[in-house]
């Protein structure tokens, strides 16, 4: 199987260009201030540590097969530096309270470097807090971007960056008209906040485009499918599916095509969850704006140099990319199964089939 990222920026025709050019944000101060906010230098000496190092991860899930993959980058980019001593991983399972206990028991096993990826941003902030206080830095990895005073540093995927570049490929898709519904992670975090915050700015835009409900799918494609389900009966017609995790996306697509509605409807960009891309490749439609697992390496990367000392910024950002229909052979992974990503692990650090 090719797992190859190499990713082709391409538009879908000269009026899928028109549509998608001159970007307008209803929101730019907002999305300018968590930018330059990223872009701040942060002095690290206070943390500074020689090795060995034990680093902790807290997993808010790891039934979630991004997550899955971005700890595999974990442990890939931990095998480059002798000075790692080990790698200790907790699993929250999706509980606010359980990550908090998690982190609770990393800090008693007298770790050097906190990696989170959190099932909410604000039932850790004070678990983090008192990490950084203990003198442990703590890397946010592959969420949005939060300056809490708990997270030293940020490894982040951009939601709002991604959420616009999903919404205007849409609504070149669907030609600036129709009724489309959204599909949303779980609700209050960073990136349902901000990929809703996208696309009402983006929506600003095609008056002729009505978001009939915003849903959440907790990144679970049998949720997603179950929501769609219930929509399809509530609403008649539907235009067009915003949807930037692929996996909610193809429980989705189940839905209409169960209901016999396939035809109606146009999907937006998913990301890299190979049952998604699958997907594209056969119909032609969609394509991906990626959400790349190796944010899981970048925080790692991160990490270490705030254990040097070194002044970090406080945002790595590790951005998303469109790739279209046509290109997503460069991605997509014929015989691997649908829980499986696009990424440049080598084969040892690939998780198990």
């Amino acid at each position: 199987m090719s797992l190859t990222r190499r990713f082709v920026l391409t538009l879908a025709g000269i009026s899928a260009a028109a549509l998608m050019t001159n970007p307008v944000f209803a929101d730019q101060a907002a999305d300018a201030a968590r930018t330059a906010k990223a872009a701040e230098m942060v002095d690290t000496t206070q943390f500074k540590k020689e090795g060995p190092l034990k680093v902790g991860v807290s997993a808010g899930y790891l039934a979630n097969s991004w997550v899955v993959f971005a700890l595999q980058h974990v442990y890939w980019e931990a095998s480059l530096h002798p000075e790692v001593e080990s790698v200790v991983v907790t699993d929250a399972s999706f509980n606010p309270a359980k990550q908090v206990s998690d982190i609770e028991d990393l800090m008693r096993q007298d770790i050097d470097l906190l990696v989170y990826w959190p099932v909410d941003d604000a039932s850790v902030e004070d678990v983090l807090k008192r990490a950084v206080a203990a003198g442990i830095p703590t890397v946010q990895a592959g969420g949005g971007f939060t300056d809490s005073e708990g997270t030293i540093a940020n490894a982040y995927i951009s939601q709002y960056k991604l959420g616009e570049m999903v919404a205007r490929q849409l609504m070149a898709d669907i030609g600036g008209k129709g009724k489309i519904v959204a599909m949303l992670p779980i609700p209050g975090t960073t990136a349902a906040v901000e990929q809703l915050e996208a696309l009402e700015t983006v929506l600003k835009e095609f008056p002729e485009v009505e978001l009939l409900s915003a849903e959440y799918g907790d990144w679970n494609r049998g949720k997603a499918k179950q929501i769609t389900e219930n929509l399809l009966q509530r609403f008649p017609t539907i235009t067009g599916v915003y949807s930037p995790a692929g996996q909610m996306s193809l429980g989705m697509v189940e839905a209409f095509d169960e209901a016999g509605r396939s035809a109606e409807v146009t999907f937006s960009p998913g990301d890299e969850y190979n049952g998604w891309l699958k997907w594209v490749a056969a119909n032609n439609q969609g394509g991906a704006v990626t959400f790349p697992t190796r944010a899981g390496q970048v925080a790692l990367q991160v990490g270490l140099e705030i254990l040097k000392g070194n002044e970090v910024p406080r945002g790595t950002a590790v951005p998303s990319e469109y790739v279209s229909p046509t290109d997503i052979g460069t991605l997509v992974s014929p015989d691997a199964p649908d829980d499986w990503w696009a990424s440049a692990l080598p084969a040892e650090f690939l998780p198990k089939q």
